[in-house]
């Protein structure tokens, strides 16, 4: 198929990018004017010439028109990732507003499949004991989760109204970027590691090897399957292995400082009032501190057994990302 790609130069969109060439698709990427694709170009080796590249701004509806203009699906992984809520207005802008534009524009134009990469920040915090596909869309914590559970709740209308609306739900993306290209849990990891110190408490998070996403994107396409939702979970880590394999692969000592859950998350607090006046590491916030001693376990079988996909180990992922 011909597949329209937002977010392809990113952290999730390269690896896909690449795996939807792999599978013998041909890509139109969307590229901002001041991104250069050259990294994905050269990984992509003689499929590139299966890339076509439209400049603008997702934000333009003349440049979405053009984007999807001739092409079979879409692959919508653009997206404002972070913990920095001084950017809330620039999140609604892309996370929100321009994915409903797109989501609606691709539906319009009978695009199949529609897949949107949603984010496990929109089923966070969750009355289910364990998210799954079918857990209910959550209200948000910070800028990032209000936008993402926004646009959520817009592309789950669309299934309802009978688009072909494919909705996936990473959690903690971990492994090697493309080139120099980091995923916010890496960034977040990565200040713990270059300060040397980090907490320890009982809690834990979900994790999933980056190409893993992609495969789970690239098996999506698959038109005549109607809407669908599917968690990307990985594997639950406890929060005390997830350091022993930042020192192992970094080789770096960790001094460890015993907290507790209700401290980390008051840290969180303060952290996101800091973070409103000066930027903060992408890992440390409420939401991410709440996240991570809550330790929501998921199901993501529903994923495994349509698509046919097995996980990659995450904790090696996480090692080779820091290695």
């Amino acid at each position: 198929m011909k597949i329209a790609v937002t977010g392809g130069t990113g952290y999730v969109g390269a690896h896909t990018t690449l795996t939807l060439l792999a599978d013998g698709h041909s890509v139109r990427l969307l590229v901002l004017p001041t991104e250069c694709p050259d990294t994905l170009l050269d990984a992509a080796g003689d499929a590139a010439a299966r890339i076509e590249r439209v400049v603008g701004d997702i934000r333009d509806p003349d440049v979405v028109a053009g984007l999807l203009d001739g092409c079979d699906a879409l692959l919508h992984a653009a997206g404002v990732v972070g913990t920095d809520d001084r950017r809330e207005q620039l999140m609604w802008e892309i996370n929100t507003q321009a994915t409903a534009a797109i989501l609606t524009r691709a539906a319009f134009l009978g695009l199949d499949p529609i897949v949107h990469v949603a984010s496990f920040s929109a089923l966070f915090p969750s009355p289910d004991a364990v998210i799954g596909p079918d857990s209910p869309t959550a209200a948000g914590r910070s800028a990032y989760g209000r936008t993402k559970a926004a646009a959520d709740r817009i592309a789950r209308a669309l299934q309802d109204a009978g688009a072909p609306v494919v909705i996936t739900y990473p959690t903690s993306v971990v492994g090697p970027g493309l080139g120099s290209t980091k995923g916010v849990t890496e960034q977040g990891w990565g200040a713990l590691v270059s300060g040397g110190v980090a907490p320890r408490f009982d809690g834990g998070m979900q994790m999933i090897d980056v190409r893993d996403v992609a495969a789970v994107h690239a098996a999506a396409m698959q038109p005549g399957r109607g809407a669908r939702r599917y968690v990307c979970g990985g594997e639950l880590i406890e929060f005390n292995q997830l350091i022993d394999i930042l020192e192992r692969s970094s080789g770096r000592r960790l001094r460890r400082i015993p907290l507790s859950g209700a401290t980390f998350r008051t840290i969180g607090r303060f952290a996101d009032v800091i973070g409103k006046l000066t930027p903060l590491s992408a890992g440390l916030s409420y939401e991410a501190a709440w996240l991570l001693t809550a330790a929501t376990p998921t199901d993501d079988s529903r994923t495994r057994e349509e698509l046919g996909l097995t996980w990659r180990p995450a904790r090696a992922a996480l090692a080779a990302t820091f290695g």
